[in-house]
């Protein structure tokens, strides 16, 4: 059996990529920060792990779970995120510490953890955003810290070749997530009309697109974008 660690995989794009892995055969380590999720999975294909991955004892948490049950992880989805919709104006150091921990500190302390454990041939994928490559401004500190991501997981392609770990990462755009059903309508409507396919992705597309990344031997350093063509209207 292969095994898999989904981080953020509670909800949204995180939890329909570890029902994709699941589908496929492997079990799933599931991370939130709440108590424990009822969760579409069935439970001898997966365990879930309650661990805060804006903090280093999150990740020390969650780690040590994983290394506990496996020393072969086959595949590592850093899905987990945060964002700060305050102004620019309105930002405090605190505000932009957590969106910087929990999207870029703590995803390189987490693999640093799990470097020795990440089978040979295996493969990690970061979930970025469309805004790492197309600036927004609602969210300063998110766009600037999923563009640092997708240096990130650049920076670690060589690091991994030897073992033929590969390291990509996708950046979705307007995915039809909680984040995004928080919107009203009228922005909604907005944000479609700016959409080439004239629609939001679904969590289940992205899922597939990160499956498929894991299984294709040679694709390595790449940048994804999933988003339906947005600024193409």
């Amino acid at each position: 059996m292969k095994y898999a660690l989904v981080t953020g995989s509670t909800k949204g794009i995180g939890l329909a990529t570890a029902e994709k892995f699941v589908q496929n055969g492997c079990y799933v380590f599931i991370n939130g920060r709440g108590k424990n999720p009822e969760l579409p999975l069935p439970s001898e294909f997966h365990c879930y792990v309650r661990a805060d991955l804006s903090t280093i004892d999150g990740v020390t948490k969650l780690s040590d779970v994983v290394l506990a049950k496996t020393q072969k992880l086959d595949y590592l989805v850093l899905s987990a995120g945060a964002t700060c919709r305050k102004s620019p104006a309105e930002i405090e150091y605190s505000d932009w510490q957590m969106v910087m921990d929990t999207n870029v500190n703590m995803p390189f302390f987490l693999i640093q953890r799990l470097w020795d454990s990440i089978a040979d041939g295996g493969s990690i994928v970061f979930i970025s955003s469309a805004m790492s490559l197309k600036p927004h401004a609602e969210s300063v500190p998110y766009g600037v810290s999923k563009a640092a991501v997708n240096v990130l997981a650049q920076s670690l392609v060589k690091e991994f070749a030897p073992c033929g770990i590969r390291v990509n990462v996708i950046c979705p755009g307007f995915i039809d997530t909680d984040w995004q059903h928080e919107k009203p309508p009228w922005l909604r409507e907005k944000i479609k009309s700016k959409i080439a396919l004239g629609r939001f992705g679904s969590p289940g597309e992205i899922a597939d697109l990160c499956y498929a990344l894991t299984q294709n031997s040679y694709i390595n350093g790449a940048i994804v974008p999933a988003d339906g063509g947005y600024d193409y209207e």
